[in-house]
């Protein structure tokens, strides 16, 4: 790695610790944790994710937060199967709300991409 590069680097993550200090901090059981403001848009998630819902085959329908970084197969984080409804509105209803919708968390769940039959956009 050049110098240059490496200052860089080095720069770069002061000046996040820079702006980090500046925001509002606690300290709960040893870990630090930042105020955090969903109407600001500088701030980045971790991974580039998509809310989806995916049915596979075998019947099985899994909500998640779809990883941008991968192509080989599909990666849902935060992911939860659908056990079942009862709003009458069926799985495409899901897709609006998850009132009525009983969901069982997964963690985080890797699917072939020939397994999936159809993908479904999240609107919440």
């Amino acid at each position: 790695m050049s110098v240059d590069k490496a200052n860089k680097q080095s720069n770069s993550k002061l000046n996040k610790e820079i702006e980090m200090s500046k925001q509002e901090t606690i300290t709960l059981n040893g870990k630090i944790y930042i105020e955090f403001d969903p109407n600001k848009k500088d701030i980045l998630p971790a991974v580039e994710t998509d809310h989806i819902i995916v049915i596979a085959q075998r019947g099985w329908i899994f909500e998640g937060y779809k990883d941008k970084g991968h192509k080989d197969e599909i990666v849902l984080l935060n992911a939860n199967v659908v056990r079942s409804w009862s709003n009458g509105k069926g799985i495409g209803g899901l897709a609006e709300a998850k009132n009525g919708y009983t969901l069982d968390p997964v963690g985080t769940i890797h699917l072939a991409n020939e397994a999936v039959i159809a993908v479904v956009d999240m609107r919440w």
